[in-house]
């Protein structure tokens, strides 16, 4: 069977990867093409456009870039045309998917929308769009499911792959996973600032200003391999700063607290089991239209999950020295908030559930595949 899959950011192509090697084990002689990245790569099939030409962050950036966005869609539809699938995945990316799905709709083309997109955040509308144009979606936040099928979306909850692949690290002991990050024995207090230049520019000054409150512990940032060490620490405006590339993970877990960027990283923290702080700043344009247009109560998918706060969200005004060191330090020191928080993460992981998402998916994909 022929498989499309469209995924335009860096989670998208993790995702997107393990998802093939699920359909693999079902349908051996799969042939995929992709919109994807290196790791969708590694699987096998071809590469129509690498995800590096499609990250867009904010709306600012996003509006300068249109042209660019219309010729993707151009070769996206081109490319799905030729390649003729038995059924085509968007997964997350919403911004494109959402538009795409319309159109493989009209040419009568079978659509799994794996990873459906945040359309409870904001624009709640767009539900709609996934009601109309897939033949079914895939959530892998639990309170996805009511929501989505008040709208009619025809949608199951098949599990979140976070849970996948932070297994081998949770179960890895905290004192090898120091030794092999190459750290001392100090207490380690982990700094994640994102992975778009954006949000590591206007997030991480503020981490560092913690290493002097807190001088017991060593503070370490988890790089992203866009960025080399010396743009680390010219940001951060400390050259003695350790930066950890590739072991994110490995970081959170052996870490005693840890200062997290919002997005996916505050459920990975969260699922490791480690205390966390989460931050965010963004230019004061995109933040006024999130603001406008975002209907939720929360941002860390540890909050939404939970609905209720378990991990305090430091946002833009919010996010400042004085409060991150003051939550910081209950984290540290006080320890009723410390154990409140440990409470909502073994709550969390129950509402999670154990299913494994990508070969959940898979299963549900490639039965729409084979069938007439």
């Amino acid at each position: 069977m022929k498989y499309f899959l469209i995924a335009g950011e860096p989670s998208g192509d993790q995702h997107g990867s393990t998802l093939m090697e699920s359909i693999l084990t079902i349908d051996p002689e799969a042939e995929f093409r992709f919109f994807g990245g290196d790791l969708m790569e590694k699987v096998g099939g071809t590469a129509v456009i690498n995800i590096r030409s499609l990250a867009f962050m904010g709306f600012t950036q996003v509006i300068l870039k249109l042209f660019k966005i219309r010729e993707t869609f151009s070769i996206c539809k081109r490319e799905i045309l030729a390649f003729q699938p038995n059924v085509v995945i968007p997964i997350d990316y919403g911004g494109f998917n959402l538009r795409i799905i319309r159109w493989l709709k009209k040419e009568k083309f079978k659509t799994a929308y794996y990873i459906t997109p945040k359309v409870w955040a904001w624009m709640p509308s767009r539900a709609n769009k996934l009601a109309r144009f897939t033949d079914q979606s895939m959530c892998i936040l639990p309170f996805e499911i009511d929501f989505l099928r008040k709208y009619g979306v025809h949608c199951e909850y098949v599990g979140n792959p976070v849970r996948d692949y932070v297994q081998p690290v949770r179960n890895a002991s905290q004192e090898m996973l120091q030794t092999s990050l190459g750290l001392t024995d100090k207490p380690v207090i982990a700094l994640l600032p994102g992975s778009r230049r954006q949000e590591i520019t206007k997030i991480l000054p503020t981490m560092m200003k913690m290493v002097d409150q807190f001088p017991d512990y060593q503070f370490v940032i988890a790089g992203h391999g866009n960025f080399d060490e010396s743009f680390y620490r010219d940001v951060a405006g400390h050259q003695e700063v350790s930066v950890v590339y590739g072991k994110t993970l490995e970081l959170a877990r052996v870490a005693t607290a840890a200062l997290v960027t919002s997005g996916t990283a505050t459920l990975e923290t969260a699922l490791v089991g480690t205390p966390q702080v989460v931050c965010y700043k963004t230019s004061p344009v995109s933040y006024l239209i999130a603001r406008l247009l975002i209907k939720t109560r929360y941002i860390s998918l540890v909050n939404l999950i939970l609905g209720r706060m378990c991990v305090e969200e430091l946002i833009q005004g919010k996010y400042t020295a004085v409060n991150l060191e003051h939550f910081l330090g209950l984290i540290l020191n006080d320890a009723a908030y410390m154990q409140n928080m440990k409470n909502g993460y073994r709550e969390l992981d129950e509402k999670i559930g154990p299913e494994k998402a990508p070969a959940v998916a898979a299963a549900i994909v490639c039965r729409m595949a084979m069938k007439p």
